[in-house]
């Protein structure tokens, strides 16, 4: 893939306009509808709630500073076209927990103190609502914090010779017998910890721990959470439980409080493993053989083979729905755990890799300041992933991840700025969003066939949903390809949009071809762009 090596400077508003793959007119990104989504199908965002916005100057992100920035991500007007466009935010962990990372939870039943309130966050939730935003909240169920009640009891118990009380809440056993043994100080019983000694597993298949979680999924259900992140599901799996079992009745006990909650789970294992878990009935699993730095997304950004990239997709739809009807692909680049998708694309690699996940079919996550192209300043820890998001350049924010302050100036600007260029990877996410949001079918749909193609650069797949039939044309090479939309192809083909991640060196002689095209059946496609056209 060719690398851009100059920046063309203009003054014309139509030239740039075609720099950001819009037309000066009949753009129909620009002139079609978008659906507000009253269904499980969104285009969700992950805000790690400490690094997003301080209100406070407590050099902590809170509930109040998301509140403040919700019209960034959705104004409550699909139409307007002035917002980020998701309609789905996926929270990090927010209970009490001495951690700063908040994953060994003490109490399952309230917020941190450092981002705010109970009451607070009942203000976030109604202010999502007007804006139809649905929220998804982090929730710990395989293990807790070493201080969480039940826990201090459960030791206290044991040194007094007592295994029939709060021990049965944790996987206990007198002996260094189990898999990840922890030390019970000054008795001869063991737990436990598959993270660490501060994180002791819960005992999911005791009823009374089950009993326990039906609690809380019910309390933030009545708050108006709309469904939750089920982290590390593939610990749930051990000597006393099986996994898919708990995750079955989990969902179901979940879906007899509300039958629209959304769930989805984390397991970075294989691509088999993750099929054989949405057995269980819940709805979607993160994709991460498409993810991180050497899944099938962020490499088609780089390498722009799409034909391989579109026949793998449609391989693992296929292998989920088989094991689920209602199954619903997961779709990131990377998230928290992960260095930044800037620390390996440059910017015109990471809109085209923004371009395949988000208009592949389910729901997507995009990581906060993915859409700015945040960088993390190195790679060798969690905190370093987690750095403060940059509204503006200028004005940097003062937030301490995990005691230190790594914030630099964002290479590619901050939303200050790059809402102020047409070409900016921010007005490039807007625009594919927008594309999404108006082809409702893109996330709902099944793919059916692929495009033949001789051209390893070019892939395509239909897509069917209720009747209706789409074909996404996603095109990596270095040169402008034209292709003919025969009706054998695509009946009666109607144009729905593009998008281009890249412009040419060459623009200023030539730029009818950095713009997708359809004329008289045939399609032009710039270097790495994306095509969306209906049947009629």
């Amino acid at each position: 893939m060719k690398k851009i090596i100059a920046v063309i400077l203009v003054v014309c508003i139509a030239l740039s306009l075609v720099l950001c793959g819009c037309s000066t007119s009949g753009d129909p990104v620009e002139t079609n509808k978008v659906l507000q989504s009253e269904d499980k199908y969104r285009t969700y965002y992950q805000i790690w709630i400490g690094s997003f916005c301080d209100s406070d100057g407590d050099e902590t992100g809170d509930f109040e500073g998301i509140i403040s920035k919700l019209d960034y991500l959705n104004d409550g007007d699909p139409d307007t076209g002035d917002d980020l466009g998701v309609d789905g935010i996926w929270l990090s962990p927010m209970m009490p927990s001495y951690s700063y990372h908040k994953y060994n939870v003490e109490n399952y039943f309230d917020i941190d103190p450092e981002f705010g309130t109970l009451e607070i966050f009942d203000k976030f939730i109604e202010e999502c609502d007007k804006r139809g935003i649905a929220v998804v909240i982090d929730l710990v169920v395989n293990h807790s914090a070493s201080n969480h009640p039940y826990f201090i009891k459960a030791c206290d118990e044991l040194r007094a010779g007592k295994e029939d009380g709060y021990a049965r809440y944790y996987n206990f056993n007198k002996g260094a017998t189990l898999t990840h043994n922890r030390k019970v100080t000054d008795s001869n019983y063991f737990y436990e910890g598959q993270f660490s000694g501060e994180m002791p597993d819960w005992n999911l298949s005791y009823e009374g721990t089950r009993e326990y979680f039906e609690e809380v999924v019910k309390f933030w259900l009545d708050r108006g959470v709309d469904g939750f992140r089920l982290d590390a599901v593939k610990y749930f799996a051990d000597a006393n439980t099986d996994g898919i079992e708990f995750m079955t009745w989990f969902y179901d006990m979940a879906q007899s409080y509300n039958p629209d909650v959304y769930m989805v789970g984390e397991d970075w294992e294989s691509a088999g493993v993750i099929y054989d878990q949405y057995t269980s009935g819940i709805d979607s699993f993160f994709n991460f053989k498409f993810a991180t730095t050497t899944g099938d997304y962020i490499m088609t950004g780089r390498n722009g083979q799409a034909k391989s990239f579109v026949a793998g997709l449609k391989r693992y739809n296929d292998n989920i729905k088989k094991r689920s009807e209602t199954a619903i692909n997961a779709n990131f680049l990377t998230n928290h755990d992960m260095a930044r998708v800037s620390n390996t694309l440059d910017a015109f690699e990471q809109k085209f890799a923004a371009q395949l996940y988000l208009l592949s079919p389910g729901n997507s996550f995009t990581y906060y300041g993915e859409e700015i192209g945040i960088e993390a300043p190195n790679t060798t820890n969690d905190a370093s992933f987690r750095t403060a998001m940059i509204w503006d350049n200028d004005n940097l924010p003062n937030i301490y991840v995990n005691g230190v302050a790594e914030v630099e100036p964002n290479e590619l600007g901050g939303v200050k700025q790059q809402l102020a260029d047409e070409n900016s990877l921010l007005n490039a996410y807007r625009r594919i969003i927008r594309l999404k949001n108006q082809n409702p079918e893109i996330a709902r749909g099944n793919i059916t066939e692929t495009l033949e193609s001789d051209d390893v650069y070019l892939g395509g797949y239909y897509i069917e949903h209720e009747g209706e039939t789409l074909l996404v044309i996603h095109y990596g090479g270095d040169e402008v390809k034209e292709l003919e939309i025969t009706d054998e192809m695509l009946k009666n083909a109607e144009f729905r949009g593009g998008c281009v991640a890249t412009n040419a060196e060459d623009y200023e002689e030539n730029p009818e071809n950095w713009n997708v095209t359809f004329s008289k059946g045939v399609l032009k496609m710039p270097p790495m762009s994306t095509a969306v056209l209906k049947a009629k």
